[in-house]
């Protein structure tokens, strides 16, 4: 009884000392300052269970100093009923709900309850749960505390993917605790479990159920709970527990306590029931390292942490806890040793491998090292007594030898540090005497350290050492063997990539070498890097065609230390090493002797010391196979070397062609006249249109007024053909200056149809070929894909390649040839329009500006400098690109390029139209013309074969063809009330094949695009010329009339 008031007496003070709390008290306005892990525990917190758990993961992220930590207890044996379990939710989402933590911590399985409202809050957050079992049941299991049945149980991996969740199981292993239990308490015939009212334990007591009914029918089995009974009365029966054959097992014992009125939970009785006489075994690590129980079949609570941080790392590092595989502990015999003794239990009887803690030291391991120092002690006592005594006794023999140790040990030191590699080796003969092998058979340490070598080489061969490099070594020991004088060689060994100088000796001793070697990879190195040095500056003085040479004062010699200078070319083509060292007089015979003086000057004032440095330009005199050549030569000296009066001896230089450089100021000062030039050509062009303008207008304004006073016809013949040869050039001159109008206002006009690119050319060609040939020029086509149609402008390329051509044939002389044609730039999918002559070709520095407007290179050839200016608009506005390739005097090459765009070939069928049978004086024409003075034209050019129908709008034209059928019709486009699209389109409601030509001032492409397409057969742009009109009309009457 006074035991028993006791132990009553620690749980009054346990209960004072822990605080204990049904619900997580939260304030909703906690602020988090960074991210933070949330610790979720099941339980109360003073549970050993959870603390075993979470004191080493605060410690961990105390030191981390990264990661803020908050720790909730939830103590689930407090709730009950659902309404709870809400409003534990509710305080925990209402403190934490607003700051997603950076990962979870559920400790016991009761905390996956709350995953729904964890995803719904925080989203696919990490969740690292340590818990008892690895599946879940129903909630009301965890609220009502009561089993999960087999059925109704869902393993955990189902809830991997969806809530990004891993588990640490913290197993309860039941039935190797059954085994340890028969194996300690060999008459066992009953078991006790030892629970409390939680889920976990009724779970527990179940399992404990099913596997003793299963597997050891033959034991009796109770289920001593927290929720039925106090402390107290649970010690009384374990008082009375037969110990020889009852095994007692403890899962913990949490109780609830009522102070101040509050209901509370009381986690560490079991240190209470730990004291009982009766011995306890205990399911997990925490009950056995805090309390006087004996042990029991666990999991290493140490392994268990170390696994958790590492998960936990990971998992604050970014990785997600549904990719790491559940990790599932090993139980191990763990026992507490002085329990286990205080129980009357003897180590020797635990299962081998079994684990002890606080098992006290044996006298070895508690004096082990006071025991070897006195050992040690005895025996170095006993070593300086030995070597007293035997030194007494070796005294004068010492001394006798000390001279000739520390000569051989100078010797050795000299060996083994010598800065050179040192081997002694034993050559390996055939039966035939020839030397096949040799065998290392001393070396120093320098060798090691050369060849890096981490094996024992006294003893091997050479040829296993060295692989490949032993062929070449063999060989210059058979030359040393035979020629018995030393040989000395280059060694280069790949596997350390260094280079040594080798030295091979016979021995004194026979068959042995002696084989010493130098380190020469700096020297190497450094013997290549003054080669490439060398040769990088060779290249960069023969790249920039520097010629370095040395003048010799006293020998009056002139040495050149690469190539020939200019100055000392000859007509022989070889140049000997002696021809290099030429006489000074010689050097200076070949300067132009206008420069001359000026030159011999300069060097006499680099003599004298007027000067320091000589740096001049002149010119050279030179003598080739077309006769003497002069080139520019820029010299730079220096003096050298001087003798002990400071006289010079030699002075160095370098000589640098320069031709071409003094050809390129030349150019420079020439654009820039150039560009002065092409300021004054504008203004000079301006100036020469009104004089292109007035000239024709004079003929015509001229001859005009003397036509009414001439009498005689081949005089008035005269003046009418002079007056339309200067109409002529007027109108082309008026086109000239309507094109330059609308490439200045941006409104030129393209028009895109599918074209037979081989139709256009070939058209060209044919236009272009009396012109070449009046010239006497060669003019070929080149066509690499003959049926090849595009959707292209037509005219704009025909007037492209035509001025490109027209520009070849002005400047390339009789003789030459043209090459035109184009090539399919697949990679870019354009098409490459090319135009070659050989004509005179374009300098260099004109090049760039053959495009600009008003530059002619030419001021005697005929034209406005515009032309290719416009082909270059053109050429950009239809998407390509314009360019030139000329060397002056041989050519040039004018090529653009045009996006291909091919479509499928046309098939040109000529329209079929219904003849028209009509008497040859009653053909009737319709003109549809709003100005007087143009209808009076058609009439006096029609009058005389035609009978002349006149409307004066084309309302009046639709009327007119409806009373009168003509049988052609001449529609002016622009007129009043409806202009001639208009009345085009009512005529072809009446007929579809009654012949319409349009009379328009514009004609340009869009404007025949339009025509063609609005129903019109043809079109005539004004001025009118009375022979193309004429020859249009009998074309249309031949194809569609037919006389009787």
């Amino acid at each position: 009884m006074e035991a028993l008031k006791f132990r009553k007496a620690i749980l009054l003070v346990s209960l004072c000392l822990w605080t204990l709390t049904v619900f997580p008290q939260v304030k909703e306005d906690t602020i988090f300052q960074s991210d933070y892990l949330l610790i979720l525990n099941t339980y109360t917190s003073d549970a050993p269970w959870s603390n075993a758990i979470i004191s080493p993961v605060l410690q961990w992220l105390n030191m981390e100093r990264k990661t803020e930590v908050y720790v909730e207890n939830m103590n689930m044996l407090m709730i009950d009923d659902s309404l709870k379990l809400a409003d534990l939710k509710t305080n925990i989402f209402a403190k934490y709900g607003k700051k997603k933590p950076k990962a979870v911590l559920l400790l016991g399985n009761s905390m996956m309850l709350f995953r729904n409202e964890m995803r719904e809050a925080w989203g696919d957050v990490p969740l690292i749960l340590c818990g008892e079992e690895s599946y879940m049941g129903p909630d009301d299991c965890y609220i009502k505390k009561y089993p999960v049945v087999p059925s109704e149980q869902v393993p955990l991996t189902n809830f991997t993917e969806e809530y990004n969740l891993t588990l640490l199981q913290t197993r309860v292993f039941i039935e190797e605790n059954v085994k340890l239990l028969q194996h300690m308490i060999p008459g066992m015939k009953k078991i006790i479990l030892i629970g409390d009212g939680r889920y976990v334990n009724q779970q527990l007591n179940t399992d404990m159920k099913q596997l003793l009914q299963k597997a050891y029918p033959e034991l009796e089995y109770d289920f001593y709970s927290a929720a039925n009974m106090t402390t107290d009365s649970l010690l009384l029966k374990l008082n009375k527990v037969d110990s020889a054959t009852t095994g007692v097992l403890l899962s913990s014992w949490f109780t609830r306590q009522v102070v101040a009125g509050n209901v509370q939970l009381q986690a560490n009785s079991f240190q209470v029931i730990s004291n009982s006489v009766t011995p306890i075994f205990a399911l997990k690590n925490s009950l056995v390292v805090n309390s006087g129980m004996i042990g029991g079949v666990m999991y290493s609570q140490t392994d268990f942490n170390e696994q958790l941080l590492k998960t936990l790392s990971a998992v604050l590092s970014g990785v997600a806890p549904r990719t790491i595989p559940f990790y599932i502990p090993k139980g191990e015999n763990i026992f507490n040793y002085p329990a286990l003794l205080q129980r009357n239990f003897s180590p020797d009887s635990c299962p081998s491998g079994s684990v002890f803690f606080n098992r006290p030291q044996t006298v070895w391991q508690q004096y082990g090292y006071l025991f070897i120092a006195i050992i040690a002690f005895f025996v170095i006592l006993f070593v300086v007594l030995y070597q007293y005594i035997r030194i007494k006794a070796l005294g004068r023999v010492r001394e006798a030898q000390q001279t000739q140790l520390e000569t051989a040990q100078e010797l050795s030191d000299l060996f083994d540090n010598m800065p050179i590699i040192y081997a002694r080796e034993r050559l390996i003969r055939d039966d035939e005497g020839e030397i096949v092998d040799m065998e290392i058979c001393s070396i120093n340490k320098h060798f090691l350290k050369q060849y890096e070598s981490k094996v024992d080489v006294i003893g091997k061969r050479a040829s296993e050492l060295f692989g490949t490099n032993f062929l070449a070594s063999i060989n210059y020991v058979k030359i040393l063997d035979k020629g018995k004088r030393p040989i000395t060689y280059s060694f280069y060994t790949p596997q350390t990539n260094k280079h040594q100088e080798i030295v091979l000796a016979l021995s004194s001793k026979k068959d042995y070498i002696d084989v010493f070697g130098v380190d020469s990879t700096d020297l190497y190195h450094t013997q290549q890097k003054l080669n490439a040095t060398n040769q990088k500056l060779i290249m960069a003085l023969e790249v920039a065609d520097i010629i370095p040479w040395k003048w010799d004062l006293e020998r009056r010699m002139i040495l050149c230390d690469i190539n020939r200078p200019i100055e000392l070319s000859t007509e022989e083509q070889d140049v000997t090493e002696e021809q290099l060292s030429v006489p000074d007089a010689q050097y200076f015979a070949k300067i132009f002797r206008e420069d001359r003086p000026r030159i011999e000057k300069a060097y006499q004032d680099l003599i004298t010391g007027t000067i320091k440095k000589v740096k001049e330009e002149y010119r050279v005199v030179t003598r080739t196979d077309t006769g003497l050549q002069m080139d520019w030569v820029e010299a730079q000296a220096t003096v050298a070397t001087r003798d002990e009066n400071g006289r010079p001896l030699t002075l160095v230089g370098s000589s640098l062609v320069i031709t071409a450089r003094k050809a390129l100021e030349e150019e420079l000062v020439s654009a820039k006249d150039r560009a002065e030039e092409s300021n004054r050509l504008k203004s000079a062009f301006l100036a020469n249109m009104s004089h292109e303008i007035r000239t024709p207008l004079n003929a015509i304004v001229g001859f005009s007024g003397l036509l009414p006073t001439v009498e005689e016809p081949e005089e008035k013949e005269e003046y009418i053909t002079i007056i339309e040869n200067n109409n002529k050039l007027l109108l082309q001159l008026v086109g000239d200056i309507l094109d330059l109008s609308k490439i200045e206002s941006g409104t030129l006009e393209f028009a895109y149809l599918p074209k037979h690119l081989s139709e256009i050319l070939r058209g060209i060609k044919c236009s272009l070929q009396a012109r070449t040939e009046e010239k006497g020029l060669a003019f070929s086509l080149m066509e690499p894909m003959p049926d090849c149609c595009i959707e292209t402008d037509g005219n704009r390329l025909n007037q492209v390649i035509t001025n490109l051509i027209t520009n070849a044939i002005k400047f390339t002389d009789k003789g030459g040839s043209i090459t035109f044609g184009y090539t399919l730039e697949k990679e870019e999918n354009m098409l490459r329009f090319y135009v070659t002559d050989t004509g005179c070709g374009i300098q260099e520095d004109k090049l760039g500006t053959v495009f600009n407007r008003f530059v002619k290179l030419n001021s005697f050839a005929q034209g406005t400098g515009l032309g290719l200016s416009i082909c270059q608009m053109i050429v950009e506005h239809m998407g390509g690109k314009i360019g030139v390739e000329s060397e002056y005097g041989k050519g040039s090459t004018f090529w653009f390029t045009l996006p291909f765009h091919p479509v499928k070939k046309m098939q040109s069928q000529e329209p079929k139209f219904d003849m028209m049978h009509v008497h040859r004086d009653d053909i009737s024409i319709l003109i549809a013309e709003d100005n007087e003075s143009n209808y009076k034209l058609f009439e006096n050019i029609l009058h005389k074969d035609f009978n002349i129908i006149h409307a004066w709008n084309g309302q009046e034209a639709v009327d007119l063809f409806k009373e009168k059928h003509p049988h052609i019709v001449l529609m002016d486009i622009n007129m009043p009330i409806m202009n001639g699209y208009e009345a085009t389109k009512e005529i072809r409601k009446l007929s579809a094949e009654i012949p319409i030509i349009a009379i328009t001032a514009y004609a340009y492409a869009s404007d025949e695009q339009r025509i063609l397409s609005e129903g019109f057969d043809g079109y005539a742009s004004k001025p009118i010329n009375a022979n193309v009109l004429k020859n249009k009309l009998f074309e249309i009457i031949n194809k569609r009339m037919v006389f009787f």
